[in-house]
Order: C-alpha cells, then structure tokens, then sequence
C-alpha cells in the first residue's frame, strides 16, 4: 500500500522567510557598514578623485578586507536513522568561501559546503549546498577574535535506499536557514586560524533536518 507522505506547509513557509531575511540582513548589514567605513572624518577633506579611490577600497582585492578560507571537519546528520538498516551519521566535512569585511566588526561571506555522507536504510545521503551569511566578528586579545554568522543556504541531498528501508529515498533541494559561530587567532598579517560550529538547515526526503558540523580551518587575507 503506498502512503503518501504529508509535509506541514507552516515550517516551510518560516524557514523560507526566515532565509530570506537572512539574505537581506547580509546584503544591508554589509553596505551600511561599507557606508559607515567610506564616511570622512570631521575636518577632513579630500578630492572627488580621493574619495572615489577610497570608496572602492573596501572590496578591492588587496585592500586586506577580503579573505579566501578552508575549513575541514566533521558533520553530524540530525536526519533519521530508520529502524530496519545500521547507521551512521557522522563524515567528513569541507567547506571553501569567501568573505569580505566591510569594516573591522561586520562583513559577509559567500561558502560552498559539503557534508559528506550519512549510511542509513541500506544506503546513503549526501548533502551539500550553497550558503551567503552575515559574519559580526569582536576582538577579546591580542590577535584573537570571536564571530558568528547567521545565512542561507540552497542546499540539494540525494538519498538512497535498499528494498525493505523504512526511510524514504530520493533527491530533494531548498531554501534552509544557518548559523554559526567560532573562535579566530590571527598568527601572522595575512593568515587566520578558525575553529568554527556551524548549524545547516536541509531539507531531505525523509524531512526538514539540520546537519551540525565543527571544524578547523585557515584564513587567507588580501
């Protein structure tokens, strides 16, 4: 007998939003703090030709606010394991991004994310997507620095199945919600280590669930 699975319409509709706003937030937060950055202090002058160099300043590469970074780790899938097959919800973890601070406290970053793979129902689930969030970083020490990070991600996973698993199989993809938040210490001008947990919102075949991941990682700034 086929049973056709239901999804509540509500959760979907927040999540959407939800990653929407975050979208928005990044986009806003990153030019308001381009605007604050580029603002002549009082009594200050400079040339129009000055400030045009100065207003670009902030995002040409070279300028040491932009930096590439790679993080490597584990994931921890939160999706359901089903009762009939063994599993195993833990993998290796990678992500490359990019991030551009507008200013020394906020900026925003752009991260491709894989979560490697889950063994359940026979098979495998693999997840993997593309996320924009919003960073707030604060210095506590001398070359060392906490952040966190709110987004959105596209994800897409792919899931499948042995005859006789109590777990649904197939592709699915979406908008999900993310956050994040680490610790930075910055041992030489250009080059950043990260310790980072971050929360990413999939949606699966099986349902809406988030894979947690931690990592460690290396930031190059130019």
């Amino acid at each position: 007998m086929h049973v056709q699975r239901s999804t509540p319409s509500f959760p979907v509709r927040c999540d959407l939003r939800l990653a929407g706003l975050a979208c928005l937030l990044a986009v806003t937060a990153s030019a308001h703090a381009q605007v604050y950055n580029d603002s002549p202090s009082p009594g200050s002058s400079t040339s129009g030709a000055g400030s045009m160099s100065s207003d670009a300043s902030w995002w040409r590469p070279g300028s040491g606010h932009t930096a590439l970074g790679l993080n490597v780790g584990r994931s921890n899938f939160q999706a359901p394991c089903g009762s009939v097959f063994a599993c195993d919800d833990t993998d290796r973890y990678w992500t490359l991004y990019g991030r551009n601070m507008a200013n020394d406290h906020w900026g925003s970053e752009l991260a491709y994310v894989d979560m490697g793979r889950m063994e359940r129902g026979g098979g495998t689930t693999r997840a993997r997507g593309l996320n924009v969030s919003l960073v707030g970083k604060v210095p506590f020490a001398q070359s060392f620095g906490a952040f966190a990070k709110v987004g959105a991600m596209y994800g897409r996973t792919r899931t499948s199945t042995a005859p006789g698993a109590d777990i649904a199989g197939g592709n699915d993809n979406g908008f999900g919600l993310t956050v994040g938040a680490g610790l930075s210490w910055d041992f030489s001008p250009k080059v950043s280590a990260v310790l980072e947990w971050d929360r990413y919102n999939f949606r699966f075949m099986s349902g809406r669930d988030a894979v947690n991941t931690a990592s460690l990682g290396l930031q190059y700034r130019y």
